[in-house]
């Protein structure tokens, strides 16, 4: 029997992994023992969830609040030497404002800096590798003692997951990871230590992997998306009017999905989303329309949010997401709200957003997006939507063509418009968007994931 051990530590894996055909795979290995290691706070939900035979769930070691991994990660992403550390590094510097604690805020920009120059050289990323390399480690020694496993695979190649690697490591286990989302080479990881092998989604991912960490591409495996899948396979989309009713809407009108973002474009997104409902009341939007708010699972709305949002912002919306227990990580990804995501996007007649992985999604089922670049009011760039596509991903994507990006209130309505008359408008564009970003479109990309593991078992 060999055992495969897996750490998650939060819902996207849920997502990635558990809804997808990856687990399903795998578990049909008759052979195969899959332990994973999950927050202490979940284990009995997962166990209730997702255990059978020959599938495991214990309690995840704490390591988030470990002075030596704080500065490490301190280092790490400060190193990675790209365009968008850049701007992130001074948006927080200019954003902190007021004169208290001025010299310390001076003093860290500095030493930000100076790493994202050194960030640029591969003798610097190696010597971080092996300053963290030689940190003494054991929190993971009694599971690896416990477990003895065959094969280690961390699915998301960030921050925690480094420590683990690196004990497997010293215990000449084989290690396997992926990268989780097309945004972190570019902000989130140099890969502080380095698997025996790599996934990557796509074969852009793949050079970014190479250009920000040196990781050799003879030991990278391209796989696609397998969250993705059930996008093309249109798996448990529900009629239109059905959906329509389930969330409160109008079956007669268009109805335009308003992908609201993570932490750093909240408030501005409830100016535009203020700013679209005075152009229904006053007549600018046609009639025929209705908004549907989604948020960002991080940040699902509160009961009260929910009611603000549909009494004095005049559009739809109900929970992103479902919850189990309380907190900040309480969000997950079950059955219903899988299926909820799905046809939100089958259903929707067009997507706006700031920023959002949202973009990628809905060009694959090819709906009109549209990218707010504009403010309610006149604030510092550094505040304002307009940094947001000055990020390499989204810079990267806005090359393809595939996105309207709007610079005004008057440009924001007349793109509403358009695509909701004309939604074959840059079609084109977003096809680019889907080949680039997903690459594989034939719904087996879990499978391929679960192969690969399979391969260095």
């Amino acid at each position: 029997m060999k055992t495969l051990l897996i750490k998650f530590d939060n819902s996207f894996f849920v997502r990635n992994f558990f809804r997808t055909d990856v687990f399903f795979v795998l578990k049909q290995k008759t052979d195969l023992q899959l332990v994973f290691l999950a927050p202490r706070e979940k284990v009995e939900y997962y166990r209730k969830e997702f255990s059978s035979e020959r599938v495991i769930f214990d309690v995840l070691p704490e390591t988030r609040f470990f002075v030596s991994e704080r500065f490490f990660r301190f280092i790490e992403t400060a190193s990675i030497h790209s365009h968008t550390v850049t701007l992130l590094q001074k948006t927080d510097f200019v954003r902190t404002r007021g004169q208290k604690w001025l010299l310390k805020r001076m003093a860290i920009y500095a030493m930000r800096r100076i790493l994202w120059r050194l960030g640029r050289f591969s003798w610097w990323r190696e010597a971080i590798r092996v300053a963290y390399r030689i940190l003494p480690s054991n929190t993971f020694a009694g599971v690896l003692e416990k477990w003895k496993p065959d094969l280690v695979y961390c699915p998301s190649m960030m921050y925690t997951d480094f420590r683990l690697l690196k004990e497997a490591k010293k215990r000449t286990i084989p290690t396997i990871g992926m990268i989780l989302s097309w945004d972190n080479l570019h902000s989130k990881t140099i890969l502080r230590v380095f698997p025996s092998h790599l996934m990557v989604h796509t074969s852009d991912t793949m050079e970014q992997v190479w250009r920000y960490t040196d990781f050799p591409r003879e030991r990278m495996h391209v796989t696609g998306i397998p969250q993705y899948d059930r996008y093309f396979r249109k798996t448990g989309i529900m009629g239109r009017d059905e959906f329509i009713k389930s969330i409160g809407g109008d079956t007669s009108k268009k109805l335009i999905l308003y992908a609201v973002s993570g932490k750093a474009g909240l408030h501005i997104d409830f100016g535009i989303i203020r700013m679209i409902g005075d152009g229904m009341r006053e007549g600018e939007i046609q009639k025929d329309v209705q908004v549907f708010l989604r948020a960002h699972p991080r940040y699902d709305f509160s009961p009260e949010k929910i009611r603000h949002i549909k009494d004095d912002l005049g559009c739809l919306v109900m929970p992103a997401m479902s919850h189990v227990g309380q907190g900040r990580d309480s969000w997950e990804f079950d059955k219903h709200t899988i299926s909820f995501l799905n046809n939100t996007l089958a259903h929707a007649d067009a997507v706006i957003a700031l920023y959002t992985t949202f973009f990628i999604e809905a060009a694959i089922f090819d709906k009109p997006l549209i990218a707010v670049g504009f403010d309610e009011r006149e604030v510092s760039y550094w505040d304002s939507a307009k940094r947001f596509f000055d990020w390499d991903h989204l810079r990267e994507l806005d090359a393809l063509k595939g996105i309207w990006r709007v610079q005004s209130r008057k440009e924001l309505f007349e793109a509403i418009a358009m695509s909701l008359k004309f939604p074959e408008r840059m079609k084109e564009g977003r096809a680019r968007i889907v080949n680039k970003q997903a690459q594989f479109t034939d719904g087996k990309s879990g499978e391929r994931v679960a192969e690969v593991i399979k391969n260095f078992l």
